[in-house]
């Protein structure tokens, strides 16, 4: 069928009596978007009969005439169909939103449209387009479809690019929404502690054989509170008829009830999953019948993710599993994500409507590189594979300007229709479109930071401490961003949205100042940026603040915290002093083992402080000339923090050492500060676990137990493993004014 030849409209698009408005903002779509690949205009006609030459938008008398072969009531309320014959062409689906996914899945197919953001567009130009016989039916792969990203809430964007996300501003026009009544963490707005907890304290958590309210949950097992909370769902549900998903939810935070109800539950299930499943099912079960649209969804987060042994969720009841504890720099179905990998594999047997929050930005630092790029894709398709029918993929979701945020929130809305498309190809189509000629810079961009991460744990709080924010990555990526700006310097508005991108990596020069301009000098390095921190600042926050398009606003979010652009710079308006790194001492090779261990050195493991990453260096940790350190140099450490500023990764150990067992000892010297109480913490050390989140040895050491020089402390008896690194933080409470780190220390536990 042609539908224009030569720049002209060779059919016209036909409305129906009866359409919704979403299928008349459907036929108005696909006269824009055909008009603006082929230059012909396309004519709007509202009738019963089906015109010889025509395009029929959604359900109707002249679908039901043209093609009766097509029941269209069967449709689901997002599926879609395509159908050509003859001169006719269908573009239908289910109610509210099948007919408007119809024709964006057919402009985007069809006729090349790109929605990359709602101030991007791009159309491929064809003055004939002809479309062939047949027929196309589909759906989306995910029942709930959320990239949570502030430029997916746009309402045409969404529902241009297949999002049903409450957050987006869908209305009728558009097909609305899946409405979700209360969002997460909902017990307390439920059951509010302020009025119930003086008469009901037993609703509320038992700990430590105590009720609290503070830090705590609800006693789900009580029957009164059960009956309780059933009426408040009632009521919240009579207020918002229109919701078809309401969260009851714990609180963000532990806190469980420990009352022998609720502990055999949980003891028998072996996973605090068992009672919120036990209440889920409860009030499903007294509500479902009332509301049978509705689905009473729950959250599977931190200490109740692992799935119950036995019982299973009902049918109308959501469980959705979290992330949060993940590392997104590796898919999740990389090692070092076994254990979220396993329950997602255990929920999926014993629920049937299994949802996934997963964290896909760094919460601390939205405007701060993270190169999880190429995680998403293997992601989408990895919750699918496991059952996952809903996702909500929580990006920064409070203003613009976060780092790659419209990439992330396009790539997410095409893998959400279709997890098994490709996603490094959606990732370069959206830079090509977006950013044009500098595209190919941009992609080197996201290559180095992500080659730059590797093996480093990447969560989603983030410090300014991780791999891909060091000097020489930093250099690498200016220097790209430099190009990518020349290569589009004859477009305004390329420039504009190359800029916005440059953004992150100006901010990560800015929080780790200090330690890059030392590297920079120790090493003879070039200096990419200006030397004064506040011209750079100030340059900064005329790009996030300053115009740009019509549909975009100026940054106000830096952080979940709220920290704004304007008190961030603030931060800057004095230029620090230029650093001139002390000359050290060469180290002494050869170093003893510690004086107050009795080993033989040869069966010992001795990691030197040479080898720690440290954490804002030169402020919170730099190497520095101490007499009294086995080999002439140890790192110090301020007592003005309590950050994990020295970490030593156990990858570095021979690879023999990690079967063994080995007693593990950081090597260390307090300065005490001038009134400091002895029975004071001087510092802390552990080990960490990424792949497990776990730590398998921790110690705090009093100011009383440090003595006079350098001491080994034991941390802990471990085994090593590759995913592992241990740490050393000073303490910030007045004890020390400094503490020194010489080494670390293995000695074979047998």
């Amino acid at each position: 069928m042609v539908l224009s030849s030569r720049g002209k409209a060779r059919c016209v698009i036909v409305t129906q009596p009866g359409a919704t408005p979403a299928e008349q903002t459907a036929a108005q779509e696909l006269a824009t978007w055909l008009h603006a690949s082929t230059g012909g205009d396309f004519k709007v006609v509202a009738t019963s009969e089906p015109p010889e030459r025509a395009i029929i938008v959604g359900p109707g008398p002249a679908a039901a005439a043209a093609f009766p072969q097509h029941d269209l009531d069967a449709l689901g309320g997002e599926e879609t169909l395509q159908a050509v014959s003859g001169n006719r062409m269908l573009l239908a689906g289910g109610r509210p939103r099948g007919t408007m996914y119809a024709v964006t899945r057919f402009l985007q197919t069809r006729c090349g449209v790109r929605w990359w953001a709602p101030w991007a567009t791009s159309v491929k130009q064809r003055a004939t387009l002809a479309v062939p016989e047949g027929v196309t039916q589909g759906k989306p792969a995910f029942e709930s479809r959320d990239p949570f990203w502030f430029p997916a809430f746009d309402e045409m964007w969404a529902a241009r690019n297949g999002s049903n996300s409450q957050h987006a501003r869908l209305t009728e026009k558009t097909g609305g929404k899946v409405l979700y009544k209360g969002f997460v963490h909902t017990f307390f707005p439920l059951v509010p502690p302020s009025e119930h907890f003086e008469k009901h304290p037993e609703w509320y958590s038992l700990i430590g054989g105590k009720r609290v309210a503070n830090g705590a949950q609800l006693c789900t097992t009580n029957p009164e509170l059960r009956a309780y909370l059933t009426e408040q769902v009632r009521r919240w549900l009579r207020e918002t008829p229109e919701a078809r998903i309401i969260s009851i939810s714990q609180n963000d935070w532990y806190g469980a009830c420990q009352c022998p109800n609720c502990k055999a539950i949980d003891d028998a299930e072996g996973s605090h999953s068992g009672t919120m499943v036990a209440l889920l099912n409860y009030v499903a079960q007294k509500l479902g019948p009332e509301f049978p649209e509705v689905a009473f969804d729950t959250l599977a987060y931190q200490y109740t993710r692992k799935a119950p042994k036995a019982i299973k969720p009902l049918p109308n009841v959501i469980i959705r599993l979290c992330s949060i504890e993940c590392n997104f720099a590796e898919p999740l179905g990389h090692k070092s994500n076994a254990a979220f990998a396993r329950d997602i594999v255990e929920w999926n047997k014993v629920c049937g409507r299994l949802y996934v929050w997963d964290y896909v930005t760094n919460f601390g630092h939205y405007v701060m590189p993270h190169p999880n790029y190429y995680s998403l894709g293997p992601n989408v398709r990895f919750f699918h594979r496991n059952g996952v029918r809903g996702l909500f993929e929580q990006g920064a979701y409070q203003s613009y300007g976060s780092e790659m945020a419209e990439m992330r929130a396009w790539v997410l809305a095409q893998l959400l229709w279709n997890p098994y498309q490709d996603d490094r190809k959606l990732i370069r189509e959206f830079l090509a479109g977006y950013y044009g000629k500098a595209a190919p810079h941009v992609q080197r961009y996201l290559d180095l930071m992500t080659t730059s991460s590797k093996g480093f744990y990447m969560g989603c709080f983030v410090g300014t401490g991780a791999p891909y924010l060091k000097y020489k990555v930093l250099l690498n990526a200016e220097m790209l961003w430099e190009k990518a700006e020349q290569a589009v310097a004859d477009d305004p508005a390329l420039v504009w949205r190359v800029r916005q991108a440059r953004l992150p990596v100006w901010y990560a020069w800015l929080v780790n100042w200090r330690s890059l301009r030392l590297y920079c000098v120790k090493s003879g390095g070039a200096w990419p940026v200006p030397l004064s921190r506040k011209a750079l600042a100030d340059r900064w926050l005329a790009e996030a603040t300053g115009p740009g398009p019509r549909e975009w606003a100026p940054m106000t979010h830096l952080n979940e915290g709220g920290l704004t652009p304007q008190l961030f710079v603030e931060r800057f308006k004095v230029d620090p002093e230029e650093i001139r790194p002390q000359d050290l001492p060469a180290r002494a090779s050869r170093p003893a083992p510690p004086t107050d261990l009795t080993v033989t050195a040869s069966k010992c493991i001795d990691l030197q402080d040479s080898k720690a990453r440290l954490w804002n260096e030169p402020e919170g940790a730099e190497t520095r000339g101490d007499a009294a350190a086995s080999d002439g140099l140890a790192v110090w450490m301020p007592g003005t923090h309590h950050e994990w500023a020295f970490q030593m990764l156990l990858s570095k150990l021979p690879a023999s050492a990690l079967a063994a067992k080995w007693n593990l000892y950081a090597v260390v010297r307090a300065e005490p500060r001038p009134g400091g109480q002895p029975a004071t913490e001087a510092f802390a050390a552990g080990v960490y676990d990424t792949a497990t989140a776990a730590a398998p040895a921790q110690t705090s050491v009093p100011l009383s137990a440090c003595g006079q020089g350098y001491k080994s402390h034991l941390i802990g008896t471990i085994t090593p493993a590759q995913s592992m690194y241990v740490w050393v933080a000073p303490s910030d409470r007045g004890a020390v004014a400094a503490v020194w780190v010489d080494r670390l220390y293995l000695t074979p536990a047998e």
